[in-house]
């Protein structure tokens, strides 16, 4: 049943909604303009709203104008979590809280179908008018459970799942924005880890470190708005419509998160930290922080891990996301903290017995690996406390100490600080009681006892000494050779090491413990002691150097070093210097057998050339080889001639 017709559409323009803060700087004029602009849109609303039902969907068809308050409200208007970014000024926020209260009004009437017996059509036909003109859209529907999430959250879920019941177009829509969304994420970390972690903003020349500082504020500021108003706007989506969960668990949206988290968390944390405004922002990175966290929650529902669920393939599934998210240790650190994963593995494995306990003990060894430097870190803020806190009261009591001295110093400057210590220690603090009983002369023995000139001594030091040096008669230690020699303790600990057998033995037991019997096992083997060898026997025989002797007694002497058993050796004698006569004999005989080699080789080429006839071919190849020389590797004498001529040797 058509329930649109163009005749009955309202042809009018239709106001646009502005961000005050865009049109609106100081002057008064510009807010009086706006607020002025804004009660004009409040009218369109009402004025839709007035229609009647025909009349309405008709203006709402065929008039691209009607929506488009409505949907330039939800795109630039202020959730309840950035509020604070509007102007903090009464007659703005009575404006703005009205054009969001038709605002929703407005949404309510383009989702609902019949309002009454006579005016009414099928939810399917409202859904496929509303998705093929483009009125409603999936980035509205993330607008609206950012803006409307927590207050309507009722009346949203009715819409939202018969929206994706009647209409599977926009089942196909959320896919694509799903897909756009972990893009855009893609996009902006890469724009932090320039702009902030590389410090790859531009800034112009003109510009002072104060208007720096302002312009990085207004960039950090922008990042953790948009941070938290992504993660509200896909917690609130998941939370009112949780089926769609299945669609950003298929998208793997959930790494994205979990990775995007790793990346930046540590980022803007060292970014804010080094500005000194954690303090500004710290509320907001809470909330945008738990919320990812939630997104991430929210897609692994998908998988059942339910102890009724009997699949294997669900847990299996379970534990590699598990294990693909422990590679991001920042968001499984405050995961673990939220959710308790180490709890979720725990009772799963419980449950499922037949897969292998390896890989739960791999997780859970994994978890802890993760968690322990956090648990370090915290156990050593609460030293650090304790000991502040330890430190600031002992400071304090020393404080008070001190008063109470000064105080009975001022009436007994003869008394040292120590003793007054001692007195006040003695009388519970008083220090008036301490003055009393000093001039009435009636201290008791217990403080008598010390010097009146006893200096004041910390408690780690009375520990350390083990004894009071103030006490008379013990001012001296005992000297270090008798603290040492005293052995007094072993008495004591001898019973107790007696029942393991181990003791020490004194020198008296040892004797009657040991007895020395003669061993006679070798005294019938006989000892040959050996007779002492000759010294000049052991000595070489002397001998005359070589040089002094003739050269008829070397070889006599050569003769009678070696044996007759042994063949003889004739001694190689080199004279200094060789006889010339004997050196031309050599160098004739040389040349001689020179020239007959030369001669008997002209020979032989003779008789082989007469023995080889004329019409052979040894004749032909000796021509070939003599014309084509140049042509071939010869020793590189083509080469060599080339750079003779262009060296101008020829």
């Amino acid at each position: 049943m058509a329930v649109e017709d163009k005749k009955l559409a309202l042809k009018r323009q239709f106001l646009r909604y502005i961000h005050p803060s865009k049109s609106i700087t100081n002057a008064l004029d510009q807010k009086e303009c706006w607020i002025e602009q804004m009660k004009y849109l409040v009218q369109d609303f009402k004025t839709l709203l007035n229609l009647s039902f025909k009349e309405f969907w008709s203006t709402v068809v065929f008039n691209k104008q009607a929506t488009m308050g409505l949907c330039t409200f939800l795109q630039e208007a202020a959730p309840p979590h950035l509020m604070d970014q509007l102007p903090q000024d009464n007659d703005i926020l009575i404006v703005y809280n009205e054009i969001d209260y038709f605002a929703f009004k407005l949404f309510k009437r383009l989702t609902t179908s019949s309002e009454n017996e006579e005016n009414y059509m099928s939810p399917h036909y409202m859904w496929s008018l509303l998705c093929n003109n483009n009125i409603i859209s999936i980035p509205m529907l993330f607008d609206v459970c950012s803006i409307y999430g927590q207050f309507y959250k009722k009346e949203l879920e009715i819409i939202f799942k018969e929206l994706f019941t009647c209409q599977k177009l926009y089942k196909e829509n959320l896919k694509n924005s799903i897909q756009f969304t972990i893009k855009c994420l893609s996009q902006f970390q890469d724009k932090i880890e320039l702009e902030i972690e590389y410090d790859n903003h531009r800034y112009q020349s003109n510009e002072t470190s104060t208007d720096i500082e302002e312009i990085n504020l207004c960039m950090i500021e922008d990042i953790i708005n948009f941070l938290l108003d992504t993660s509200y706007s896909i917690s609130n989506f998941l939370e009112i419509y949780p089926i769609a969960s299945s669609f950003f668990y298929q998208e793997k949206l959930h790494f994205k998160i979990a990775s995007f988290y790793h990346t930046i968390k540590p980022i803007i944390y060292k970014k804010v930290i080094g500005m000194n405004k954690l303090e500004k922002f710290q509320e907001k990175l809470h909330a945008s922080r738990l919320l990812l966290v939630k997104c991430v929650r929210q897609c692994l529902l998908h998988i059942s891990i339910q102890p009724t669920n009997k699949s294997e393939n669900a847990v299996e599934e379970y534990l590699e996301v598990i294990s693909e998210l422990l590679t991001y240790n920042e968001f499984v650190n405050d995961y673990n903290v939220v959710y308790d994963l180490t709890k979720d593995i725990k009772k799963c494995q419980k449950f499922n017995k037949e897969i292998d306990s390896t890989r739960f003990d791999y997780l859970l060894k994994s978890l802890e690996l993760i968690n322990k430097p956090n648990t370090e870190f915290e156990q050593k803020e609460l030293e650090e406390q304790q000991l502040e806190l330890q430190s600031s009261s002992t400071n304090i009591e020393n404080a008070k100490l001190q008063s109470l001295i000064n105080n009975v110093k001022d009436l007994l400057p003869h008394l040292g600080d120590g003793f007054i210590q001692k007195c006040l220690e003695y009388y519970d603090m008083d220090s008036e009681k301490v003055i009393n009983m000093v001039l009435e002369n009636s201290l008791p023995s217990e403080l008598t006892q010390y010097d009146l000139n006893l200096p004041l001594m910390s408690e780690y030091e009375d520990n350390a000494t083990g004894y009071d040096p103030s006490i008379k008669g013990n001012k001296k230690l005992k000297k270090l050779k008798a603290v040492l020699d005293d052995k007094s303790f072993r008495n004591e600990m001898r019973p107790f090491y007696e029942k393991y057998n181990v003791t020490e033995i004194t020198c008296a037991e040892l004797e009657s413990y040991y007895n020395d019997e003669y061993d006679d096992t070798y005294d019938e083997v006989e000892y040959v002691i050996p007779e002492p060898a000759d010294e000049n026997e052991k000595r070489r025989p002397d001998v005359v150097p070589r040089v002094l002797i003739e050269k008829k007694a070397v070889t006599e002497i050569v003769e009678e070093e070696f044996s007759d058993d042994e063949p003889q050796q004739v001694l190689n004698f080199q004279p200094f210097c060789e006889n010339p006569e004997e050196v031309r004999e050599r160098q004739a005989r040389r040349y001689a057998a020179k020239q007959s080699n030369r001669s008997n080789r002209s020979k032989q080429q003779v008789a082989s050339s007469s023995t080889i006839p004329s019409g052979s071919n040894v004749e032909l190849d000796r021509q070939r080889k003599n014309e084509n020389k140049a042509f071939r590797g010869n020793h590189n004498r083509r080469n060599a001639a080339r750079n003779k001529q262009q060296r101008g040797m020829f």
